[in-house]
């Protein structure tokens, strides 16, 4: 128990004694085993109630763009999906038909499947696609993607090129 818990557990219990005496004009006996209780549940609740003080801090600084949490994540997400067919389907999939529809400023890839490939358009939509090796990756994204590739992009920041 901290001091602070035990000093309003304290307080508290003299408080409740001395308004049980004082102006309900009960023995001291009983208000003494009144006030006990009520000065344990008090510092309990002082005990347990001091993690939910607020923390006054600043607010941390923003992220300069939306894709870089995703960035970070990304070559962690591409091991995992190698070898476990269903990662790749429900998180790599849909983030990559999501990255080149963005980069074909089009609202659904389907409607630029002729632009991408039948390949990549495969990797990206077919429920029945495997994930290819990193390199193929690159060669498959490297037409669309090809003019987004600079050092500060986050889609090529963790991908070995060949």
């Amino acid at each position: 128990m901290t001091t602070k818990s035990v000093a309003l557990g304290i307080v508290a219990a003299v408080v409740v004694a001395v308004v049980a005496v004082w102006l309900g004009g009960v023995p001291v006996f009983w208000a003494v085993a009144i006030a006990v209780p009520a000065g344990l549940v008090t510092g309990l609740g002082v005990l347990l109630a001091g993690p939910l003080e607020p923390v006054w801090s600043a607010l941390p600084d923003e992220i300069g763009s939306g894709t870089q949490p995703q960035a970070a994540t990304l070559a962690a997400r591409l091991a995992e999906a190698e070898h476990d067919q269903h990662r790749f389907r429900s998180r790599i999939q849909p983030r990559l038909r999501t990255a080149v529809a963005l980069a074909l400023n089009v609202s659904d890839v389907d409607m630029a499947r002729e632009r991408i490939g039948q390949e990549l358009y495969r990797l990206i939509a077919s429920p029945t696609a495997t994930m290819p090796t990193p390199q193929r990756l690159v060669e498959l994204l490297e037409p669309v993607l090809g003019d987004h590739k600079s050092a500060e992009s986050p889609l090529w920041r963790n991908v070995d090129r060949p």
